[in-house]
């Protein structure tokens, strides 16, 4: 399994800190001449440090290295994320790794310290996307709406002008975001990623 097919399992699996993810192996050898391969994973790995380095204040030389070690992006991630938490350098939490649930234990970072991290880090995204404050989301988040939801709200809201609790309110059993985003004059081609399921 090389390191683009790596990365992508570690995307899709979702894994969280406390399930004890474990590193993959080193990539296989590839030949020397296979120039384009060599190109596409540096460029993943390249974007990878850039982003978790801009994240969570950890230097992208060390997740760099990290990933061309053949570490899996998750560990790099969980140790990043510890290492922001408990103020210790990334590469020795990283050296610590054997379940994180321990490592958790030695830095002294609780469950409850990842957890407020983890809705933390869901709150900003989300808020983000939803064009809103993260104070806005929450409270829309204890009304009860999903995240999702007052995401492509608060994109329609913005296309349109409008309050995203209006654009809510007209979200029903018996349409869909694509009928409320027409309610509004808004193209939902236009305010969404091509691939994202908004019609339902």
């Amino acid at each position: 399994m090389n390191m683009k097919k790596k990365i992508l399992a570690g995307l899709l699996s979702g894994a969280l800190l406390f399930t004890g993810s474990q590193a993959l192996a080193n990539p296989p050898e590839m030949p020397d001449d296979d120039k384009t391969w060599q190109e596409e994973e540096a460029k993943h790995i390249g974007g990878w440090a850039k982003y978790i380095s801009e994240k969570y204040g950890v230097e992208s030389a060390q997740v760099e290295a990290a990933l061309n070690d053949g570490v899996h992006i998750e560990d790099v991630k969980h140790a990043a994320i510890l290492a922001k938490i408990s103020g210790k350098n990334f590469s020795d939490v990283l050296a610590m790794k054997v379940d994180w649930r321990q490592v958790a234990e030695k830095l002294g970072v609780t469950r409850e310290q990842v957890k407020e991290f983890y809705e933390q880090e869901r709150d900003e995204h989300f808020a983000k996307m939803a064009n809103v404050e993260v104070k806005t989301f929450r409270s829309l988040l204890k009304d009860g709406y999903d995240p999702h939801d007052i995401m492509i709200a608060g994109k329609i809201a913005q296309a349109s002008n409008k309050n995203i609790k209006s654009v809510l309110d007209k979200r029903k059993i018996n349409n869909t975001w694509e009928d409320v985003a027409k309610s509004f004059g808004v193209d939902m081609k236009k305010i969404m990623p091509p691939d994202h399921p908004h019609g339902k």
